[in-house]
C-alpha cells in the first residue's frame, strides 16, 4: 500500500471532492492522508485546497485559474468555430501543432482514464494516400456490407468532381489512437477532440471531423488496411478522425441552428 501523509490545517475541502467510491483521501490527527493506490489522479484535492497546503505526489500543483470569461463572451467563442471543408495547401507548423493537440489531454474524461494519444498524417500527399486506400477498402467491403453503400456515393461523386471529398483537401490530419483494451476509448477520443477542435481558431487553423473515414477507421473488423499502412503498434487503435489546416476561408457571421428543445420533469 502506498500511503502519503499531510500535516494541513484539516479543512476538509480535499475529503469531501474526493470520489466516494475510492476514498482515496482520509483525515488523520495532523492532517490528511492519501492512498496513492485509490487515487484517480485527477487532482481535485489540489485544486480545491484553499490554503495550498495539499502536496500530491502524482498531481504537481499547477497555475492558479483565472477567472472565467463572462457568459456573453465564452458563448460567443463557443458559437464560432466551424467545420472547414477549404484548406490552404501548406500544413500548419509543427509547433503550433503541438500546442493544438496539448489542450487535448485536458479534457474531462470518466474516472479520468484520459489514455488518448495522436497521429498526425502530415502532409498532403500521405493524406490523399489515405484517401486512395479509403476508397480501395470501402469499395471492397460494400458488396457484403450494403450499410456502407453511401460511402460508394462519395467516392463517385469526389470521382467526378476530381476533388477529395473524403478528406476535403486538408493538409493534415489527426488520429485520436488508444489501447485496444481501453475501457472507453471512443468517447474520450471525441472529448478530446473536440477540445482540439475548439482551441484551434485560437491558433488561426481549422478542422473538421472525418466521419467518412470515421466509418470504417474506428470499426476494427474494417480497420486493418489502415493499422498497417499507419504502421501502428499492435496494441493501439484508431478512435477519432480530425482533419486539419489553415483555412482557405474567412467566417464572418455566426449561423443558425434548430431552436432549444427542453423539457422539465
Amino acid at each position: 500500500m502506498r500511503i502519503h501523509d499531510i500535516t494541513c490545517s484539516q479543512c476538509g475541502a480535499c475529503v469531501r471532492e474526493c470520489d466516494p467510491l475510492r476514498a482515496a483521501i482520509s483525515q488523520t490527527d495532523t492532517g490528511v492522508r492519501i492512498d496513492l493506490d485509490l487515487c484517480i489522479v485527477c487532482g481535485h484535492c489540489m485544486a480545491v485546497c484553499p490554503t495550498d497546503e495539499m502536496e500530491h505526489p502524482l498531481s504537481p500543483r499547477q497555475p492558479l485559474m483565472d477567472k472565467p470569461p463572462s457568459p456573453e463572451a465564452a458563448a460567443m467563442y463557443l458559437r464560432s468555430p466551424r467545420s472547414v471543408r477549404l484548406y490552404k495547401k501548406e500544413g500548419a507548423p509543427r509547433e503550433t501543432l503541438m500546442r493544438l493537440l496539448d489542450i487535448g489531454r485536458y479534457a474531462q474524461t470518466g474516472v479520468n482514464t484520459q489514455g488518448i494519444s495522436y497521429l498526425v498524417v502530415d502532409g498532403r500527399e500521405k493524406v490523399e494516400a489515405l484517401n486512395a486506400l479509403f476508397c480501395e477498402t470501402a469499395l471492397k467491403l460494400i458488396p457484403e456490407h450494403p450499410e456502407l453503400v453511401r460511402l460508394a456515393e462519395v467516392i463517385e461523386l469526389q470521382k467526378q468532381r476530381k476533388e477529395e471529398r473524403i478528406f476535403r483537401g486538408a493538409p493534415q490530419l489527426i488520429l485520436a489512437l488508444a489501447d485496444k483494451d481501453h475501457t472507453r476509448p471512443r468517447e474520450n477520443a471525441q472529448f478530446s477532440l473536440t477540445f482540439i477542435a475548439l482551441m484551434a481558431p485560437a491558433l488561426g487553423l481549422g478542422t473538421c471531423w472525418a466521419g467518412y473515414f470515421e466509418n470504417l477507421a474506428i470499426r476494427d473488423h474494417f480497420a486493418a488496411p489502415f493499422w498497417k499502412f499507419l504502421h501502428l503498434a499492435e496494441n493501439m487503435r484508431i478512435r477519432g478522425a480530425l482533419m486539419v489546416g489553415v483555412p482557405d476561408v474567412q467566417f464572418r457571421r455566426l449561423v443558425a441552428r434548430n431552436p432549444l428543445h427542453v423539457e422539465w420533469r
